[in-house]
């Protein structure tokens, strides 16, 4: 039975001008129906066998991240994780230092912050806020 790939993953890669290929839309779909971001080699290791190569995996997360399809994420292990980007839903993360189970966090930044960097001239404003810690299964 032939997979079929997410519509709003075609549709955003016709939106960004990006050519629809399989592995475009393979790479999409494992980012997609992750519960949390993951590393190339997790991407790289859940994809179809012989679907593309490390070279053209990184060649498209790079052009990925370009035309925000995807953000990469820097949680201070050495490597980058890929996780969807989407406008609606900002979100941050916690990271166990232990086991490295990573989790969204359901709240941001006050908008006062921003508001207040506004006045006093700043544009394009935006932060990043990652949390670090042990969680109920590793304490």
């Amino acid at each position: 039975m032939k997979k079929e790939h997410s519509h709003n993953h075609t549709d955003a890669l016709k939106d960004n001008g990006l050519k629809i290929t399989k592995n475009r839309l393979e790479v999409l779909d494992v980012i997609g129906h992750s519960d949390s971001p993951l590393s190339a080699e997790e991407i790289f290791s859940k994809l179809p066998t012989n679907s593309c190569d490390r070279a053209t995996l990184f060649r498209t997360l790079k052009q990925f991240t370009e035309h925000n399809l995807v953000e990469m994420l820097d949680f201070s292990e050495g490597f980058h994780r890929y996780g969807m980007h989407c406008e609606e839903h900002h979100h941050h993360h916690v990271i166990c230092t232990g086991c490295k189970k990573i989790e969204p966090v359901p709240f941001c930044v006050p908008k006062e912050y921003e508001l207040s960097l506004k006045r006093r001239g700043y544009s394009n404003i935006q932060h990043k806020m990652e949390f670090f810690g042990l969680c109920s299964s590793c304490t």
